[in-house]
């Protein structure tokens, strides 16, 4: 009997060997298809790359709020000639922001010199509106770490009580992103993304996701409602009136710190933006910093980003808006590069 069940111990774990070695093998061959999505515009920047010096990279925060154009007209016009292409994408906080500029810089621009990443908290969850498909493709084990990390120990002080306690109330979030993981790896499902059908649908909506002008930028819709303004104004009071700096969490943190390597190690500058979101906590890094961070969310330096007249929602603003905040981001950006 013992025999028996070392035998079947031993055909288990040969069989489990194998295949998890045949699902590396097909990994390594078949890396994860780019989503819809993003899918447009890193094939666009692919074939276009060595036309670009400077690279925004962010959610739709960025993507709705940074012109190229006036970007470029700006920092000409303070003496620093750039030619920007906007990466913005619906929905993509950290870490999934990590894994994309990974695959940008993995193009090899030859002119790059500097990456505009927006700064955020790493996320846990995601939002089933953008699909499964978007929660798996970047679920490698370097991103996937830092979801477990920030949800295990999110301040990074735990004690093994406190650590205990969050395994359980965590739990979901590890189920969730262990078993995304495990579908990265595996590439379960992914006979489905070779079919004609699923290929044309990646790039259906390619000319409204670069814009009106193929840099990646596109405007925003209108200000909000009366009745959402109301409800905009009473959060941004409290928001201000709660306002303090604190440090980002350890996950955060060292996804941040190796996205700034990676973007020296390919020969650019990296810059750190935080836009005028409503949220007014201003979030720092342990010193040293490994980049510079322009923050624009202070209602109380910039106010004419928190006037419910240019608001559409707490992250974003009308067209107008984002122009003024492309000058002073560029602005600002120029200021800085002049610093020793």
């Amino acid at each position: 009997m013992k025999k028996q069940l070392a035998r079947n111990l031993e055909y288990i774990t040969i069989a489990l060997a194998a295949f998890i070695a045949t699902s590396a093998v097909i990994h390594a061959l078949l890396p994860p298809v780019i989503p819809k999505g993003i899918a447009a515009k890193l094939k666009f920047f692919t074939e276009h790359k060595d036309e670009f010096d400077t690279v925004i990279v962010g959610t739709s925060r960025l993507y709705y709020s940074a012109s190229p154009e006036i970007f470029d007209a700006t920092t000409s016009a303070n003496g620093l000639a750039t030619h920007t292409f906007n990466f913005g994408i619906d929905g993509m906080h950290p870490p999934e922001n990590f894994y994309v500029l990974e695959q940008i810089l993995k193009t090899r621009p030859g002119h790059l010199k500097r990456v505009m990443f927006e700064l955020g908290d790493i996320q846990t969850r995601w939002d089933d509106i953008l699909g499964t498909e978007r929660a798996v493709y970047w679920h490698d084990w370097p991103r996937t770490s830092l979801t477990l990390q920030k949800a295990f120990n999110p301040r990074g002080n735990a004690n093994w009580l406190i650590k205990t306690t969050r395994l359980w109330l965590a739990r979901r979030d590890f189920v969730s992103n262990l078993t995304l993981f495990a579908r990265q790896f595996t590439s379960v499902g992914r006979a489905a993304d070779f079919l004609p059908a699923t290929q044309q649908e990646r790039f259906a909506d390619a000319a409204s996701e670069l814009g009106p002008r193929g840099d990646g930028y596109r405007w925003a819709g209108d200000a909000m409602s009366a009745e959402r303004a109301v409800s905009f104004q009473q959060r941004l009071a409290d928001e201000i009136s709660g306002a303090t700096t604190k440090y980002l969490d350890p996950a955060t943190e060292r996804g941040y710190r190796t996205a700034a390597a990676q973007i020296r190690q390919a020969g650019a500058a990296p810059v750190f933006v935080v836009t005028p979101i409503i949220w007014q906590t201003t979030s720092r890094f342990h010193e040293p910093a490994p980049a510079p961070v322009i923050a624009f969310n202070d209602a109380r330096k910039y106010p004419q980003f928190y006037d419910v007249k240019v608001r559409i929602d707490d992250g974003h603003m009308t067209r107008p808006a984002a122009e003024e905040f492309t000058r002073l981001l560029a602005q600002e950006f120029v200021r800085r590069a002049r610093q020793p």
